[in-house]
């Protein structure tokens, strides 16, 4: 799975949006990446206003209609 790079998000949402997809907690994502929860928190805050959308569901399908997401890399 990928994130299009289309200068939209920056390489560590585009990081996030993919664990958040893959169904890891804001906890893990701070663990996985060694960051405090509330920067998490603050960016997952961010990226959803960049794609003006209020939750997950709504995200995945913003970057679905929008040919940001590449479900299968060959």
């Amino acid at each position: 799975m990928k994130i299009v790079d289309n200068g939209l998000l920056t390489k560590r949402e585009k990081d996030i949006v993919l664990r958040i997809i893959k169904s890891e907690s804001k906890e893990q994502i701070a663990r996985n990446l060694s960051l405090s929860p509330s920067t998490i928190k603050t960016n997952v805050e961010n990226i959803y206003r960049k794609l003006n959308v209020h939750k997950k569901t709504e995200m995945i399908i913003f970057l679905i209609k929008n040919n940001m997401l590449i479900l299968n890399e060959e």
